[in-house]
């Protein structure tokens, strides 16, 4: 799976305080660590890192507040109608297969009523599939493989009647290993296709 490289801004709401005489942004507890927003004006910026925290804006040209804690509650209150309506997180999933072909582990079988969950519970939804390859076999082959594995797996999933409208696949051949290898060498955590859905 790709990892970002940049801060990840899971959720944040900037609410009108009064009309027009400010806004507040809101970090809200996503459940996970290392997610941060920098909220910045002419005047400098302040960074929220910590969930349930906020920052007010009175206008472009002053400093944003220092950060303050806010109540779950408060924000369940204040912005509960707001959330209900925010689109899921992107899930993603990986599949694994057996070595040199386009047959899944039974495990990675198993995964497939998990990624229907996720498709419908984000219709109208993308769905990106991506085949990747150890380092097994030239690079070509591996592009070649990789491309089949990520078909099969589309394959599937527009068997099982689901709202798929955008669907995507692509094969990164042996170019994106969640473990690097020297050439020629088989590691079954490469031998994989990752599906997101968002």
């Amino acid at each position: 799976m790709r990892k970002a490289v940049s801060v990840i801004v899971l959720m944040s709401l900037v609410a009108l305080l009064g009309g027009c005489s400010g806004s507040r942004v809101v970090l809200l507890d996503s459940g996970k660590a290392h997610n941060a927003v920098v909220v910045k004006t002419k005047s400098g910026e302040m960074v929220l890192d910590k969930p349930n925290t906020y920052t007010e804006i009175t206008s472009a040209d002053q400093k944003p507040t220092a950060a303050k804690e806010i109540d779950p509650e408060e924000i369940k209150a204040e912005f509960g109608d707001l959330i209900s309506q925010a689109p899921k997180a992107p899930q993603s999933f990986l599949l694994y297969f057996k070595a040199g072909s386009t047959t899944l582990l039974d495990s990675s079988r198993r995964l497939f009523p998990a990624v229907a969950t996720a498709i419908k519970e984000r219709a109208p939804c993308d769905v990106n599939i991506i085949g990747h390859a150890d380092r097994m076999g030239s690079r070509e082959y591996n592009i070649a493989l990789s491309l089949k594995r990520a078909r099969v797996v589309a394959g599937i999933l527009r068997q099982m009647d689901l709202p798929l409208e955008q669907v995507t696949v692509e094969s990164y051949g042996e170019e994106d290993p969640v473990i690097p290898t020297a050439d020629g060498v088989a590691e079954p955590k490469n031998r994989r296709v990752e599906i997101l859905v968002r």
